[in-house]
């Protein structure tokens, strides 16, 4: 049940969201001075028209899948475990600090699942790689050159970049849910779905001041192709690189598409995957009647 509602919230997020992904990576792989979002709109729209920023949908929307699964469905085995094994000795409920602990176990699945398609979707997105004609051909020019591995290139600031988030935003939205939402619940579903998206985008985009610089440096390393050449090899001494050649602002660069991105998406997706679980449970309950 909680792969269906995982499957299904990643779907709806990544269709809502891609065009802000296509910005947000032209931006992270811009070396020079910081551009604004309107100069990456232009720029995309006279290279292939709106269909530009849906250029590396389709690994980005396949990949959505399995991350959403993996990351979701993790999340709420891992909580559910805790729940059992080592929960609260005054509630008898998850701890607060247990619930920060899933949000990162459910950060490892993610990156592990969704590594190799932000790997072909930051080559097709890349200005470097517009000769690449669809998915499939990034696919096989890349497991040509860099074989199998070339799919997990950047997994190390990945790794950062989603534990760090998933830490903060899945263990703050339990625990708000916990002590705010179930004890002072709204009887009008339109105003506590209203509440629970408004505190669901501010708690993401505050998440996402910490995982930023992460998510500039894995675009880094994912556009780049594997050679004795190569840029930007370990997490921790690329981010001084990048500090020293461009400033510490090059760390939060397409950081506003990307705060829409994780704030926004991730919220959707969250509650997505809520009801879903509602509606398979209901569902499944009805079945075995």
């Amino acid at each position: 049940m909680e792969w269906h509602g995982g499957a299904t919230a990643g779907l709806i997020e990544g269709i809502c969201v891609q065009p802000l992904e296509f910005m947000k990576t032209r931006l992270q792989l811009n070396e020079g001075k910081p551009l604004p979002m309107t100069t990456i709109l232009r720029e995309a729209l006279r290279e292939g028209g709106v269909a530009q920023l849906y250029r590396g949908a389709l690994p980005e929307l396949t990949g959505m899948v399995p991350r959403s699964t993996g990351a979701l469905a993790s999340l709420e085995f891992s909580k559910r475990l805790l729940r059992q094994h080592a929960p609260d000795p005054n509630t008898g409920r998850l701890q607060a600090s247990h619930a920060y602990a899933a949000g990162a176990i459910s950060g490892v699945c993610e990156s592990l699942g969704f590594a190799p398609f932000q790997v072909i979707k930051v080559r097709m997105v890349a200005k470097e790689h517009l000769t690449v004609v669809d998915t499939a051909d990034c696919a096989m020019q890349l497991l040509r050159a860099e074989g199998p591995a070339g799919l997990f290139i950047g997994l190390g600031p990945t790794l950062w970049r989603v534990t760090t988030w998933n830490t903060l935003y899945y263990g703050t939205m339990h625990n708000i849910q916990a002590e705010v939402f179930d004890k002072h619940p709204l009887q009008n579903p339109v105003l506590a779905a209203a509440r629970k998206m408004a505190t669901g985008v501010a708690v993401g985009m505050t998440a996402t001041i910490f995982n930023a610089p992460f998510d500039v440096i894995k675009s880094r390393f994912q556009s780049q192709e594997r050679g004795p050449n190569q840029k930007y090899r370990y997490t921790l001494p690329s981010l001084v690189t990048i500090i020293r050649e461009e400033g510490v602002r090059a760390l939060y660069k397409g950081f506003l598409p990307k705060a829409l991105l994780l704030g926004v998406g991730q919220t959707i997706g969250y509650m997505v995957f809520s009801e879903a679980l509602n509606f398979y449970g209901s569902a499944l309950a009805e079945k075995r009647q």
